[in-house]
């Protein structure tokens, strides 16, 4: 199973202009990845344990165990093709 964990904050304006961008593309070329929105704000523990320091951050987790992250300047496109290359398909 593919997890992707996308860490956002209300006040984050790179997030806002990222999220939906990354999630129509995602759910349109991987259905079967999990999609986690997690606001940092709300979180606050599991940010934490997830030792996310910075917005935005996306981790691709496979079986429960982080494979890939990205963190501040990332395309998406990049986030893409590690799910591509991790068979997400």
């Amino acid at each position: 199973m593919i997890e992707l964990l996308f860490f956002t904050g209300k006040t984050c304006g790179v997030c806002k202009a990222l999220k939906p961008k990354l999630l129509e593309a995602v759910q349109g070329n991987f259905p079967n990845v999990n999609i986690r929105v997690v606001d940092v704000e709300e979180e606050v523990e599991f940010t934490g344990q997830s030792m996310v320091f910075t917005l935005p951050v996306v981790i691709i987790k496979v079986d429960g165990r982080e494979m890939a992250r990205f963190a501040r300047s990332f395309a998406v496109y990049e986030v893409l093709d590690k799910l591509k290359r991790l068979g997400g398909r």
